[in-house]
């Protein structure tokens, strides 16, 4: 059992609950929330020992099962809606067919299924169409919404979908719901000067070789640890600067393991005032 911080916690469940980055909402959750949830989560808030104990019965420390249970906990606190099922896998002659994620009733009776997910994408416009990919190079968001819009989200169109169903209702027109929240990190490589000075996007990656050109722009970087990866890391901070003891710190780290390593970092807005940021430091050969 993993107990996380209640300030940690707090912080992720309101960044899902204000839905601040995603790739691909049908129906945003918003719609689904009840009306005065803000006064809910304040109390929350003041009282935070239930999300505490229920991310504690989360089944792995994985990012993504860590997601779930936060997404879980929204849904049957925050919402307006009756769940049905959750991680219920469909079998064809004996063998899973696929997962619904969650299946509810919202306040107008009418059924989702929804298909949830956490996405980390960088962009690398030379392999279009999968201009997002994931860290690993494994992933890109062009797959994923193709898997989940054409097998993913039509489990419950297949025979032994639709009897275990009819189970929960008699009415089987289910109405597919793809949600994949995440961060956008834009290429920082070619010039990072111009995208500081005119854009406003939270994440940006960059080669290792070419960090230096961020030292105006960025600082205080601090090493995003799993599961912590959707709000800044609450505990255990280590900071860190752009300078030569980071660059070859990272060049030795790379030679073993060539992931891309995510830091959180403070954007510099003015002379006053700092926002978060979010970058990751790619190898070179990235």
């Amino acid at each position: 059992m993993t107990l996380h911080s209640a300030d940690q916690l707090l912080a992720d469940l309101e960044w899902l609950l204000e839905e601040r980055e995603s790739f691909v909402l049908d129906y945003p959750l918003a719609g689904f929330l009840i009306a005065g949830w803000r006064s809910n989560f304040k109390r929350l808030s003041d009282q935070p020992e239930p999300i505490v104990q229920w991310m504690a019965q989360a089944k792995s420390h994985f990012l993504g099962t860590y997601f779930e249970q936060l997404f879980s906990f929204a849904v049957q606190h925050f919402a307006d809606a009756q769940v049905l099922a959750e991680h219920e896998q469909i079998h064809v002659a004996g063998k899973t067919y696929g997962e619904v994620d969650l299946l509810i009733k919202n306040r107008a009776g009418m059924i989702f299924q929804f298909e949830i997910a956490l996405k980390f994408y960088l962009e690398r416009n030379d392999l279009r169409p999968h201009c997002w990919i994931g860290p690993n190079k494994h992933d890109s968001l062009v797959k994923k919404q193709t898997h989940a819009r054409n097998h993913q989200l039509k489990v419950l169109n297949v025979e032994e979908g639709q009897s275990w169903l009819k189970s929960f209702s008699n009415d089987t027109a289910v109405t597919p719901n793809l949600m994949i929240f995440g961060r956008h990190f834009y290429d920082l490589n070619i010039d990072a000067k111009a995208f500081f000075e005119y854009q406003k996007y939270s994440g940006g990656w960059i080669r290792l070789k070419r960090l230096f050109a961020l030292e105006h722009f960025i600082d205080d970087l601090s090493e995003a640890k799993k599961p912590y990866w959707i709000t800044p890391n609450s505990i255990n901070i280590d900071i860190k600067q752009i300078n030569k003891s980071l660059y070859e710190e990272l060049a030795i780290r790379f030679e073993h393991d060539p992931r891309p390593i995510l830091f959180s970092c403070a954007r510099k807005l003015n002379a006053y005032e700092n926002s978060v940021f979010w970058l990751f430091i790619c190898p070179d050969e990235w």
